[in-house]
């Protein structure tokens, strides 16, 4: 679970709130010497699906031969899963010795939880000599901290409505500051396919003096798919050419990630740029499917137990939401018991109105954050649209009592949130009964 003392301290600036701007993590990083500039860079920004483009390209890169450092969040269940170096978890021992290092410049500016950690992750990966670092911005891109950096190639691989009260309310509203990570002639590689959001990206890009890839365009992808979930793609570039693979993530949105990140490759690829010269279809196809050995990546459509009863799935907002119940329509799933639980800020109605098709009874939890939705209010909502519910309490009682309700073929979905797949995750893998 990481080192106690140090996480104690990390977690304390939570209450810190969220500080959008650079002055605090460019202080951090001036503090310790620029470490973010010690090492060539990925920067993958957008509303869904970027921790799994993110972990897509670092799986890559591993099977390339390159030494690979991913920074990803929100982790799951320890801490140290959002700071990696070719797929190991940051030592305690090392995130300790950060954490007594930069304290006091941390107090110093009154850094925030995420701008301290970033920090500590660009500081690790320098110290590691990493040959490139994968970094999923966390929120907007704008003003994100991670947004100091100087990628080879940035991605942006959808936009959607999602914290609406602080990125603005609509979508192009919310691309103009996901394209805050556009950087003079670094190339932009995106999935988005909305006209109105593409106009806006391409604005930026024609401001910064930079290219704006879309992924279709640069390389073509088939895809084929396969029972429960499963999905098999076939990639061709210029490049990169892989007659199929089997994703290593469930879920035909997944191909849309896959596809973005091999067509950012491809791009690198046609300019020759050094920092990815080794990667080659062999190398695309086995980082394709080794992504979850590879890199640890958790919670995307999982399958928890030997009879695969319970899924687990970080959708977040409607959109994520839309896309995972398509996908579990397609393959005939369902009616599943749905634990859901979600954050205040979310629109959960569209995510219930989204869910009713899939779920044959709802279980309503309430995850172990200030953040978290009361349950009573989710569960309030569930029965005004007219779904059977049952009141769940904490992510572990409401998992327990939807593996009572269960009928024998019965499956269960956990989902609604990264804190309720975190906790359920840690609850499953301990729990005995």
């Amino acid at each position: 679970m990481g080192d106690p003392d140090a996480t104690r301290y990390l977690f304390s600036l939570q209450g810190r709130g969220m500080k959008f701007g650079l002055r605090n993590i460019s202080s951090l990083l001036h503090f310790a010497g620029n470490p973010q500039k010690q090492f060539p860079s990925v920067h993958i920004a957008g509303t869904n699906g970027k921790g799994s483009s993110s972990s897509f390209f670092a799986s890559i890169a591993m099977e390339a031969g390159y030494k690979t450092g991913l920074y990803t969040s929100p982790h799951l269940v320890s801490f140290s899963e959002r700071i990696r170096v070719n797929g190991h978890p940051i030592p305690d021992d090392r995130l300790s010795r950060y954490v007594r290092y930069f304290k006091p410049a941390i107090d110093s500016v009154g850094a925030t939880f995420f701008e301290a950690t970033t920090c500590i992750a660009f500081q690790y990966f320098a110290d590691e000599e990493v040959e490139l670092a994968v970094i999923e911005a966390g929120l907007g891109g704008r003003l994100d901290a991670t947004n100091v950096l100087h990628p080879v190639v940035t991605i942006i691989t959808c936009i959607s409505l999602d914290h609406t009260d602080i990125l603005g309310k609509s979508v192009r509203a919310i691309a103009a500051e996901k394209a805050g990570i556009l950087k003079s002639g670094v190339p932009c590689v995106t999935g988005v396919t909305n006209s109105a959001v593409l106009k806006v990206l391409s604005l930026k890009a024609q401001k910064q003096h930079t290219s704006l890839y879309q992924s279709h365009e640069v390389l073509k992808m088939e895809v084929l798919r396969d029972v429960e979930q499963a999905v098999r793609v076939r990639l061709y570039g210029k490049r990169l050419r892989v007659p199929g693979v089997l994703l290593g993530l469930r879920g035909i949105h997944q191909s849309l990630n896959a596809h973005v990140v091999s067509a950012a490759l491809e791009v690198l690829l046609r300019s020759r740029h050094p920092a990815v010269v080794r990667v080659n279809s062999r190398s695309l196809k086995r980082g394709l499917q080794r992504v979850v050995a590879n890199t640890g990546l958790r919670g995307r459509l999982e399958r928890i137990g030997l009879d695969g009863k319970v899924l687990i799935d970080v959708a977040h907002n409607p959109d994520a939401i839309e896309t995972l119940v398509t996908t579990l329509r397609q393959d005939g799933a369902g009616p599943f018991i749905v634990v859901f639980g979600v954050m205040k800020d979310k629109d959960y109605r569209s995510m219930i109105k989204a869910l009713k098709s899939v779920a044959g009874m709802f279980v309503t939890v309430q995850p172990a954050t200030p953040r978290a939705l009361p349950e009573p209010m989710l569960r309030k909502e569930i029965r005004r649209q007219g779904v059977l519910v049952r009141r769940g309490g904490t992510v572990k009682a409401g998992l327990r009592l939807a593996k009572g309700l269960s009928k024998k073929e019965q499956k269960i979905l956990v989902v609604g949130s990264h804190f309720v797949a975190g906790e359920a995750l840690a609850f499953l893998e301990t729990d005995r009964t």
